[in-house]
């Protein structure tokens, strides 16, 4: 079974294909449908209205940057808000996970610095996931 195809160069997952990759569990079960067609970001907003994401989303999402899409960065900044907040609690396994997790992005901050550095792209450096 093919469950890619080629568009422009680009590998593209099918809607139902997608759909078997969702978790069983958690706050957008109902939406796995809607989620498997989204195609872009504006889309993507829509769908997560009425949904513990819409406060997220609210501001709007403006323009994206070089690096990320503008919905991924706030994503990305929800994630490290999430794992921060786990390290500050005790005696379980998710700080362990977290610290992991926020050592990868300080790992990719890194390489994208001097990647920018390498590339004499100085005024994208600032451009990296905010972790502290």
């Amino acid at each position: 079974r093919q469950y890619q195809r080629r568009v422009h160069g680009e590998l593209k997952v099918q809607p139902e294909d997608k759909t078997k990759l969702y978790p069983v569990f958690g706050t957008l079960t109902h939406l796995h449908d809607d989620l498997s067609k989204v195609t872009n970001d504006e889309e993507l907003t829509d769908r997560l209205k009425n949904t513990a994401y819409e406060s997220m989303l609210e501001g709007g999402l403006g323009e994206a940057d070089g690096r990320m899409s503008k919905i991924e960065s706030k994503f990305m900044e929800k994630a490290v808000e999430l794992h921060k907040d786990s390290m500050a609690k005790q005696f379980h396994y998710g700080a362990f996970y977290s610290w992991v997790k926020l050592k990868e992005l300080e790992v990719g901050n890194l390489m994208w610095i001097s990647e920018c550095i390498v590339q004499n792209m100085r005024h994208r450096i600032n451009e990296v996931v905010k972790i502290y």
